[in-house]
């Protein structure tokens, strides 16, 4: 199969690392390399690894790029994913917008976590060093070219991945507050200027939807929403044993904390009914009957609200129940799992 070299959205000139590597046929299968450098290198001056990640020769380059880019779940819900998340590429905060907002910046590595939403939280993905250099872009990341690892299959398009993963930086990096906050949080080198950057990605800020991943046709996406996509239609690709998209740290306690709330403000205000309708049912019965209600009219009013207290209390004795049973039960099959899992079935 011929490659089809396109080149990169930006020029050599302008690329934030350098390296050059070796073109696959000038590979030496035993090269010799520099006890001066940090990195290895061999002695003609290209590399025969990945960009850095020194331990990761070329040859392994297909395993890599599934790993660092490569988002099947998502894909796989793409035709349903706008009933739980806005379709809308630009739908992503800058870095200083979400510091305004509150939400805490969690550097993640899996590239299926990138740009998910938890709460206070936002989880994004570093930008691996190789894709800021130019060499690996036209020798790895070319129109209609797939790496011939002989396990990936034909339609992984990781050209379209990597696009729409730096497009997204486009949105996260806008300003030079921006790029401070990413150098803190690690998620670009140390060494890149705001001049560097805004020459380099400049490209990628033109990129329309066409030829991107289907998954950068969506920005942020709440995990919550997630996990409801995954229960509802549970594709393939999550697995059996997935229910949550990502299932987070559980405890008791906390589950208490979080449903004490909201039941504490529903208690207090059947609280605040309840007392209303015991004042009004304390009220003499002459003084209702000469009102012109009538005694049909009172025994029905009495009726409703004794149905209505009878359900307020079983409504307290089942939320009161829930409180203890729901954690006793998650517990009981966490224990049920581990023994389980140590009887080796």
């Amino acid at each position: 199969m011929t490659k089809i070299i396109t080149e990169p959205p930006f020029t050599r000139a302008d690329a934030l690392d350098d390296s050059r590597l070796e073109e696959p046929h000038e590979r030496i299968p035993n090269a010799v390399y520099s006890a001066s450098s940090h990195t290895p290198q061999p002695e003609h001056g290209l590399i025969d690894y990945i960009p850095g990640e020194p331990a990761i020769p070329l040859a392994g380059i297909g395993d890599f790029l599934q790993r660092e880019l490569a988002t099947p779940i998502l894909d796989e819900l793409y035709n349903v994913l706008h009933i739980f998340a806005r379709k809308l590429s630009s739908n992503i905060d800058a870095l200083h917008v979400q510091n305004f907002k509150g939400r805490r910046i969690v550097p993640v590595e899996n590239p299926r976590f990138h740009l998910i939403r938890q709460e206070k939280s936002v989880f994004i993905k570093p930008i691996p060093v190789c894709l800021l250099n130019y060499d690996f872009w036209t020798q790895y990341l070319a129109s209609n070219l797939h790496i011939p690892t002989g396990i990936l299959h034909e339609s992984d398009c990781y050209r379209a991945n990597a696009l729409g993963f730096l497009r997204s930086y486009s949105h996260l990096i806008q300003r030079q507050s921006d790029l401070r906050i990413a150098k803190e949080h690690g998620l670009i080198p140390e060494d890149i200027t705001w001049a560097g950057w805004s020459k380099f990605i400049h490209g990628f800020r033109l990129l329309g939807d066409e030829i991107v991943a289907r998954r950068y046709h969506y920005g942020q996406i709440r995990l919550t929403r997630l996990n409801w996509a995954i229960f509802i239609f549970r594709p393939k690709s999550a697995g059996n044993r997935l229910r949550f998209y990502h299932e987070s740290p559980w405890s008791a306690l906390a589950f208490v904390q979080h449903a004490a709330v909201p039941l504490a403000f529903i208690f207090a205000s059947v609280s605040l009914i309840l007392s209303s309708m015991q004042v009004m049912l304390s009220v003499p019965d002459d003084s209702l009957l000469s009102g012109g209600i009538g005694k049909d009219g009172l025994r029905k009013v009495q009726q409703i609200f004794w149905w209505f207290s009878i359900l307020t209390l079983l409504f307290a004795a089942l939320s009161s129940a829930l409180l203890v049973f729901i954690p006793v039960l998650i517990i009981m099959y966490q224990i049920t799992w581990g023994i389980l899992k140590y009887r080796g079935k």
